[in-house]
């Protein structure tokens, strides 16, 4: 059935009975499985079902702090009215291809729950616990996926994200574990404390920060960490690992469309040394991408991993941005 037809079939005066009874069950916290609903797959069939939309009280425009710290001008609203579940456990339940728009989860599990296809944008969730759920090209721009409460952060476990708009999420203090994030979209975001533990990345990854600290109110004991990740299908574009070791990661293949070092911090300063007070046009790229990482230099971290983009703006500069790179990254090699 398509997302239309699943969704119709809540929209005729009995479908709209039922929906009215499912949600009052779902904000009780009450079970489903007394209600007509039948299965699919084996979960209780929710798919196409919708939240009521909230009311919109206001709006404004607001700045906003964007990652690689640029600024930007966006349009907020202050909604009412919202859908909240409190203290729920949600398990076999399919709401693929649902409507669930702006939902608010407070100490809720969710287990063996479907979500593919479902529009889930502005889901903000506290003290989740997510566990063999699927959200296989949902819709989640916008959403806080981690968020700390009451010294508690978001946990996910073998959590299908493949192909899920994951744009301008915030997460902030949040476990991964055994999670597959290939093909979601994955730009604007920060990971700040995040922990990623035997999870997979694949496609494009833009604007991405994996940091060590949370960097939002969270008095996080455990730093972020990637323990066992598979990266090697990804295309990084301007991501930065800080304060986080890739020792365990699986990176993309060198020589294709990124450039992979060791001894990083020796390898940073020894090129922009090298560079001098050349500040040709070909080497200007190179020269700021550097210098950026210089200004918050891990001292800890081995490994580097740049896009050619990131060093160079044709091919020729991005041949001399390598070719540099592990010239000196062979001399600091020598010295260590």
């Amino acid at each position: 059935m398509s997302n239309r037809s699943l969704a119709n079939r809540w929209r005729d005066q009995s479908g709209a009975r039922l929906a009215a009874q499912v949600l009052d069950r779902l904000v009780g916290g009450e079970p489903l499985d007394a209600l007509p609903l039948g299965r699919h797959a084996g979960r209780l069939d929710l798919r196409g079902f919708s939240i009521p939309d909230p009311e919109v009280l206001a709006t404004g425009v607001v700045a906003e702090e964007r990652v690689g710290g640029e600024s930007a001008v966006a349009q907020a609203r202050w909604l009412g009215g919202l859908v909240e579940l409190r203290g729920v456990t949600m398990a076999n339940v399919d709401l693929s291809g649902g409507h669930l728009e702006h939902l608010r989860l407070f100490d809720t599990t969710l287990r063996n729950c479907h979500f593919e296809k479902a529009k889930c944008r502005d889901l903000r969730a506290w003290n989740l616990t997510v566990e063999e759920c699927s959200f296989r090209n949902a819709n989640l721009r916008d959403s806080a996926l981690g968020t700390w409460y009451e010294g508690e952060g978001n946990r996910f476990r073998r959590v299908d994200f493949s192909g899920a708009d994951l744009r301008g999420i915030a997460c902030q203090g949040a476990y991964f574990e055994d999670c597959d994030f290939s093909g979601a979209r994955l730009q604007q975001v920060e990971f700040g404390g995040c922990e990623f533990v035997r999870c997979r990345f694949a496609g494009v990854l833009e604007e991405v920060r994996f940091l060590a600290a949370p960097t939002i109110g969270v008095d996080k004991a455990e730093p972020g960490r990637l323990e066992d990740v598979d990266l090697s299908a990804a295309t990084l574009r301007w991501v930065d690992f800080q304060g986080v070791a890739l020792d365990t990661v699986k990176l993309p293949p060198e020589g294709g469309e990124h450039v992979i070092v060791r001894h990083f911090p020796c390898v940073v300063r020894r090129a922009l040394e090298r560079l001098g007070n050349d500040h040709a046009a070909g080497t200007r790229k190179l020269r700021s991408r550097l210098s950026a990482e210089a200004d918050q230099l891990d001292e800890a971290r081995g490994i580097g991993i740049w896009h050619r983009d990131e060093l160079g703006e044709t091919p020729e500069q991005q041949r001399f941005a390598r070719d540099l790179l592990h010239e000196v990254e062979r001399e600091c090699a020598g010295h260590s």
